[in-house]
């Protein structure tokens, strides 16, 4: 590649960083899996949930608190219209998940759940995500999941194959660039025991549980932490790219 390429192609957000950061984060995480069990579920919620309030779900709320903080300077800075929207709507659901995953405020302050979240709720909450059916729970996480993987991987593969068109080029900001990947790997890694275990279940190859060896801490857990750092990443990209892009 020429200088001159170089030079054109708009600076984006260190993808080795961002792989050395998931890489810290998940060794630093697994090992207090493995030390430190207690860590990571907690003190019991009124409710009698543990785990709540454990280091997983707090690195979660960070993340995403870390993520809206980003969204909403996206929507400040943003220089075009349909940008400005996309950045409030991404920050709209990040705002949204954040207040699910702390039932808003619930998990903190410790106040009884009553009225119809007391009756739709499985877990005796006060959210939407526990609620019978499981629509807003694991639909919202597989959908996202196909998101991440179609345009951190198909994606960058279908251009690079096209030489330069890839599946959503325009606008520019709507697909995450590779810088992305490392978030989607690392979910996908952190949730391999419960992956693990439900294939056998479907197939009946052992007797034994992937999860045992891992302190049976929820290892979904763990693949949310990746997929709320996408959001970061993600969001910083645009960022990053915006001055070159705003030219």
């Amino acid at each position: 590649m020429s200088s001159g390429d170089a030079a054109a192609r708009p600076n984006d957000i260190s993808a080795s960083s961002v792989w050395l950061i998931c890489a810290a984060l998940y060794a630093v995480l697994m090992v207090i899996v493995f030390l430190y069990p207690a860590a990571i579920w907690g003190p019991e919620t009124t409710q009698g949930r543990a785990s709540e309030l454990g280091v997983l779900e707090s690195v979660q709320n960070a993340v995403l608190l870390i993520a809206l903080v980003l969204m909403i300077r996206l929507a400040i800075r943003a220089p075009e219209r349909n940008l400005r929207l996309w950045a409030i709507f991404i920050a709209f659901g990040t705002f949204f998940l954040l207040g699910e995953e702390i039932s808003w405020g619930q998990h903190y302050f410790g106040w009884v759940t009553t009225g119809v979240f007391e009756q739709i709720n499985d877990q005796g909450e006060t959210n939407l995500h526990n609620t019978e059916g499981g629509w807003l729970d694991q639909k919202p996480r597989a959908i996202l999941l196909f998101g991440m993987i179609l345009g951190t991987i198909v994606h960058p593969l279908v251009k690079h194959f096209r030489k330069g068109r890839g599946l959503f080029d325009n606008p520019w900001w709507l697909a995450p660039t590779l810088a992305s990947l490392a978030p989607v790997v690392f979910s996908q890694l952190g949730s391999m025991p419960e992956r693990i275990d439900d294939l056998n279940d479907a197939l009946h190859l052992w007797s034994f549980s992937a999860q045992d060896f891992t302190n049976n801490f929820r290892s979904s857990e763990m693949e949310e932490v990746f997929l709320y750092v996408f959001f970061i990443t993600y969001t910083a990209s645009i960022l990053k790219r915006l001055p070159a892009k705003a030219r």
